[in-house]
């Protein structure tokens, strides 16, 4: 103890010296005050906003300030009530049921609609973000029900369930670049209409698409590339009127006739498919094409 009480003696008369480093102790004290009151507060603010949701959850009411506070609640009455006091397996087979006769009741209009409603929403920047819950996202395992069917290019710059505003299980989508009709892109979308049932099938280019300038490129330049890629730029080269579009002088023009040119052209393909069209003289599909302009996030809709 005394050798205690002479150490302690000693640091304080050294310290007495140094200014410098009695500022510094003094310093770090009420830094850890401060670190210490915000951590305390930041959980009293967390406390207090779990506790405000559960309420909200209660009395049926939006959470407030949030992205929720402004559109409708995802779920019925029931789906509130499931996320507060737990879910059966039961019980989300009947919702995913009730979410599948809903979207087998729309008709291709009423679903091409609401697609442009979401991505009208996307551009506007007013866009919902649409999220499940975790009853819904519990539901999906059941089975999927989406309306409608994307084949889309695979640039980064095209997240298709962001543009249109859509959320889980709204849209089946095909991704691949230059957004290009073959074996599996085609059969993916056979899947998603003849047993998803999907009411519209969406073929969408995009503004200075990679795929299609490569694809313009002369032959013998695009066979440099790994096999793959050159028989997938061929293959779109193949359905591109290259003389019309070297009449067009301005690039924005070209490359949009360029990337419109090659949509027309997948949904041509499709169109080709009796089974297909024969749901579409029924009025049970609509097959559309469309061209995102990445520089607006607008989506412009066409040929169907």
């Amino acid at each position: 103890l005394g050798s205690l009480t002479f150490s302690f003696l000693l640091f304080s008369v050294t310290i007495m010296d140094r200014p410098e480093i009695v500022l510094g102790c003094v310093a770090v004290a009420i830094s850890g005050v401060a670190l210490l009151a915000s951590m305390r507060s930041g959980s009293n603010s967390r406390d207090a906003l779990l506790l405000q949701l559960i309420q909200d959850g209660r009395e049926g009411r939006k959470p407030r300030g949030t992205q929720y506070e402004d559109r409708p609640p995802p779920g019925d009455e029931s789906n509130s009530v499931a996320l507060l006091s737990g879910f059966t397996m039961q019980q989300a087979r009947d919702h995913a049921q009730q979410g599948a006769s809903v979207a087998k009741a729309r008709t291709p209009t009423e679903v091409l609609l609401d697609l442009q409603r979401g991505n009208a929403r996307f551009w506007m920047g007013k866009a919902q973000r649409p999220e499940k819950s975790a009853f819904e996202r519990r539901a999906l395992i059941m089975q999927q029900y989406p309306s409608v069917a994307v084949l889309g290019c695979s640039d980064s710059r095209v997240p298709v369930e962001i543009v249109f505003d859509q959320g889980l299980g709204d849209l089946f989508v095909v991704r691949v670049a230059g957004n290009g009709l073959d074996v599996s892109t085609s059969a993916s979308l056979q899947f998603a209409i003849h047993h998803l049932k999907v009411k519209v099938v969406v073929v969408m280019g995009h503004e200075a698409c990679g795929a299609i300038k490569a694809a313009q490129l002369d032959e013998a330049t695009i066979k440099k590339e790994p096999a793959d890629l050159a028989k997938a730029l061929l293959g779109i080269k193949a359905g591109l009127d290259e003389q019309r579009l070297k009449c067009i002088r301005d690039p924005r023009s070209q490359d949009r006739e360029a990337v419109a040119s090659n949509v027309e052209n997948q949904v041509e393909q499709l169109a080709k498919d009796p089974a297909l069209m024969d749901l579409v003289n029924k009025d049970q599909l609509s097959i559309v094409g469309a061209f995102y302009e990445i520089s607006s996030g607008i989506v412009d809709f066409f040929h169907h």
